[in-house]
């Protein structure tokens, strides 16, 4: 194991071992709280962007949507409680319509992110960085995305696409904010730093906010804040459970970066071997 991948197990059995301990001042450092500014298989909530389901149901846009037991259930306000926030790298390949690079998800923003290329952050580059850049890697480098990766659960009133009502209570999910849904969530819990307070002990009450840029409209995260939460036992078995999922998916993209590079390194190796191969002729 490389020492990217060392360091985010560390980062990780802090917030795990802060969180039984009860040390909110060390789970508020440890979950990334006090550095600001700056599947899995679990259920994704995301915001939905249908019109209508396959078989022509209507859909609402702009409210929540979250698949759970193969059920796609909706609903136009919910309530998050945080567990774990992770940061992750991923560019999109629309074409083939899937993802064309990931990176390891990490506590916090600072350093490199292992991703499945073999590089750093999908491609992402720093301004500077980019002004003496390809053509090409500008393009790949404004295709990368940071994701804001939120473990925890939701509560709240769903509805299937018929109408049928089906009520959640703190079922373990993870959420995606990114792009425009970036810096809603980002400042909300920004602002709970500010006040001392530990996100897992905050349920945040999640609308939607309807907006609109030139000829495109698009809706983000609206939070205020809710109930206050106490830390169970059940709830330290799952931050248990959400670091262990965590750390799955940064196994898997440290051996997909291995397979990457050594793809890279064997063309490389191909080359060289032609090179000789022409100075002989000559």
């Amino acid at each position: 194991m490389g020492q990217n991948e060392l360091a985010v197990m560390d980062e990780l059995d802090s917030i795990v071992q802060a969180f039984n301990t009860n040390d909110e001042a060390a789970l508020m450092k440890a979950s990334g709280q006090s550095s600001q500014p700056k599947q899995t298989g679990l259920p994704r909530l995301n915001i939905n962007y249908d019109t209508e389901t396959d078989d022509g149901t209507s859909l609402t846009r702009g409210h929540w949507r979250i698949t759970i037991d193969g059920q796609a259930l909706y609903a136009p306000s919910v309530v998050l409680r945080p567990i774990l926030r992770m940061y992750e790298y991923s560019r999109w390949d629309a074409e083939n319509n899937t993802f064309a690079s990931k990176s390891v998800q990490k506590v916090a923003l600072g350093g490199s992110f292992l991703d499945t290329e073999g590089g750093s952050k999908c491609g992402r580059l720093s301004r500077d960085e980019e002004e003496r850049a390809s053509e090409e890697e500008q393009m790949i480098s404004r295709a990368a995305v940071c994701n804001q990766v939120i473990y925890g659960q939701i509560s709240g009133t769903f509805k299937t696409a018929e109408g049928d009502e089906v009520q959640i209570d703190r079922r373990p999910m993870v959420a995606y904010f990114k792009k425009s849904g970036f810096m809603p969530i980002s400042n909300f819990i920004e602002g709970l730093s500010k006040q001392t307070k530990i996100m897992q002990r905050c349920e945040i009450v999640l609308n939607t906010s309807k907006q609109k840029k030139g000829s495109v409209t698009y809706w983000v995260p609206s939070p205020t804040l809710g109930d206050s939460a106490d830390i169970t036992d059940e709830d330290k078995a799952l931050m248990k459970m959400f670091a262990e999922t965590v750390s799955a998916h940064n196994n898997y993209v440290a051996d997909k970066s291995k397979e990457s590079m050594k793809m890279v390194m064997g063309d490389s190796d191909v080359d060289l071997a032609d090179d000789f191969a022409d100075a002989n002729v000559a």
